[in-house]
């Protein structure tokens, strides 16, 4: 972070440090709950809906498809339109705070709304989700586009815009962090709940970090000129297409955003078959958030060494190193698939990736000045209004990948069993009383002796007409193509503050239920005692299906990192020499005009 506290002779220059010292804090920590909020919808939605939500294929694949597809269409009008908003406002509080936080407030609203309602099932459902999504595009951008078109205004000095970046993206790492820790710690075995919880810390995390950043942050003055101008969408139009630079790197960050966010998509379904459900993934995410960490302390120090153009090629090779052995582990005893192998490989991926990434911000971010060089005006909203668009348009192509993966690999139609049992643990620990609790449990071992005596279609057909008939039972959702899945869990009887392991939910007797007690489904227990989920998933696993996931999370990524390194080593030219010669040549100019004027 050098460069920021050096000793500053001229009074106004000191005052300047001070400042983008005191902004650089404020600025960046409020990425925090960003990236927590980010990391559990862009992250974490379709684990959700797929694991917590009992939907059909055709209805998974549909909400997919419309998320991806739908909400790319959406973007490409909604994002560049709040470009222009946010560049053409002279709002008094400044030209990027009041979106940041009006964003941030109506966006917590929605994810709220996302994880906590869930009165609607099947395409009610998919109708409702839909909905939440279009509404947190809209409120999250106009956030996302605030604060990321902030970053090129605090400093134009290499020094302080590389330690700024440098600092914005550990703190986004940090909330990554912290979003997929929590969520990975807690939701396995408890995963209703656990979203629940998860959407109100995040969501508190989120707004109160955003407001730190709006209240904190003192915008740079604006010249007259800036005050009075007007952008139409003609004009950003022109701004983008004259920019080749900008349009280089959003091509180039395109390719590396889906290629990273397919590990993230899938890494938990590959988890999940190869080792078990657990929590255990969490010491992953540990990992990617302490690595994540160390690549952008180290970052500026190896920039400086070897420049950014040869720290991206060494970079890319490092990850795709780490793809290489995740795509091998797990076929051979000598190497297994276990949480230490998975992490080993996975350490040479993160750090990989977050010093590409780290370069690749600080190129899109300089593409400010070049804007401002060729075309007279920074224009720093317009600009970075291509990489949240860039973000999200590689989000909807991971949705289309990820989905395609689980659908065709038959995981999605496997993991259903495991939806069931997530949901089935909600409703009978949200009933009203005992003995609603009681009937419920024995009306469901009923559905397992149905599947004793008769073959698994057959089955299905006769516990759906049960259920169809059933008015106290056809408001649980229970799906009848998987109730078999839940023989295997636990029914605990809650008594004094005590629970108490009854058995096996397929061993249960009337007997055994007292009215007295409050009942709870247990799917797994901390210490490997038990764990039904693995047995309806993981002992399920077909050859196919762990072919598809491994070459989804290791082929494709490093095909596209391939791709987006590629492209910035033969087309981006900023390079820091370029960017040097660029500030003067801006200094030159405006000098040459202010002597001019007087």
């Amino acid at each position: 972070m050098a460069g920021t506290k050096t000793a500053v002779a001229d009074p106004i220059e000191a005052q300047r440090v001070r400042e983008f010292n005191r902004n650089k804090w404020l600025f960046s920590t409020g990425g925090i709950g960003r990236d927590m909020s980010y990391q559990l919808v862009s992250a974490f939605l379709l684990v959700y809906v797929q694991f917590a939500v009992s939907l059909t294929v055709a209805q998974f694949t549909t909400l997919s498809l419309i998320i991806g597809i739908g909400g790319r269409l959406w973007d490409a009008f909604n994002d560049p339109i709040m470009g222009a908003i946010i560049e053409g406002s002279h709002i008094k509080w400044g030209k990027f705070k009041p979106w940041i936080l009006i964003g941030a407030v109506t966006c917590g609203a929605v994810i709220l709304a996302m994880y906590n309602v869930r009165v609607f099932t099947g395409w009610n459902f998919v109708i409702f989700m839909t909905i939440m999504y279009f509404l947190w595009e809209t409120t999250f951008t106009m956030n996302d586009i605030g604060y990321w078109s902030m970053l090129p205004s605090l400093s134009s000095k290499r020094n302080e815009r590389n330690t700024v970046a440098m600092m914005t993206v550990i703190f986004a790492g940090i909330g990554a962090f912290a979003g997929q820790g929590l969520v990975t710690f807690t939701t396995p075995g408890n995963m209703v709940a656990g979203y629940r919880l998860c959407s109100i810390i995040i969501v508190a995390a989120f707004i109160g970090c955003q407001i730190m950043t709006a209240v904190g942050v003192k915008e740079r003055e604006r010249t007259q000129a800036e005050l009075e101008a007007k952008i139409s969408l003609k004009q950003m139009w022109k701004t983008i297409r004259n920019n080749d630079q900008v349009l280089w790197m959003t091509l180039s960050m395109l390719f590396y955003n889906i290629g990273s966010n397919i590990i993230v998509g899938l890494a938990y379904n590959l988890y999940y078959l190869e080792v078990g459900y657990d929590s255990n993934s969490f010491y992953f995410i540990v990992l990617f958030g302490v690595v994540s960490i160390l690549g952008n302390l180290f970052y500026p120090r190896l920039a400086k060494r070897l420049g950014r153009k040869k720290l991206q090629f060494i970079s890319a090779m490092t990850a795709v190193f780490g793809y290489a052995g995740i795509a091998l582990i797990g076929w051979w005893e000598f190497l297994p698939f276990n949480i230490v192998t998975f992490a080993i490989f996975g350490f040479f991926v993160f750090l990989g990736q977050t010093l590409f990434y780290m370069a690749s911000i600080i190129n899109i971010t300089n593409c400010v000045e070049y804007n401002e060089l060729k075309q007279g005006e920074r224009n720093e909203a317009v600009v970075s209004t291509l990489r949240p668009f860039m973000a999200k348009f590689a989000s909807a192509v991971q949705y289309g990948l990820v989905t395609l993966v689980l659908v065709v690999s038959g995981v999605f139609i496997l993991s259903q069993n495991i939806s069931q049992m997530e949901s089935q643990k909600n409703y009978l620990e949200t009933i009203g009383n005992s003995q609603d609790q009681i009937k419920y449990i024995l009306k469901v071992k009923d559905y397992f002796e149905v599947y004793e005596s008769h073959d698994q279609k057959e089955a299905a057909r006769i516990v759906d007409e049960m259920i169809a008939n059933d008015e106290f039972m056809s408001h649980y959702q229970i799906k009848a193509e998987y109730v078999d899945a839940l023989k295997n869990c636990r029914i605990y009887a809650i008594k004094d503050g005590k629970p108490q392991d009854l058995g096996k939910w397929e061993d249960i007797e009337a007997a055994q239920l007292d009215t007295s007690a409050k009942y709870s489904i247990e799917i797994r227990d901390g210490d490997n005692n038990f764990n039904a989920a693995n047995q309806a998933f993981k002992e399920q696993r077909s050859i196919s299906m762990r072919l598809w996931l491994r070459a989804a999370v290791s082929l494709i990524p490093i095909i596209f990192l391939i791709v987006a390194w590629f492209i910035q080593n033969k087309k981006f030219i900023i390079d820091e020499k370029y960017y040097d010669d660029m500030i003067a040549e801006i200094e030159r100019r405006k000098q040459a005009q202010t002597e001019e004027q007087q």
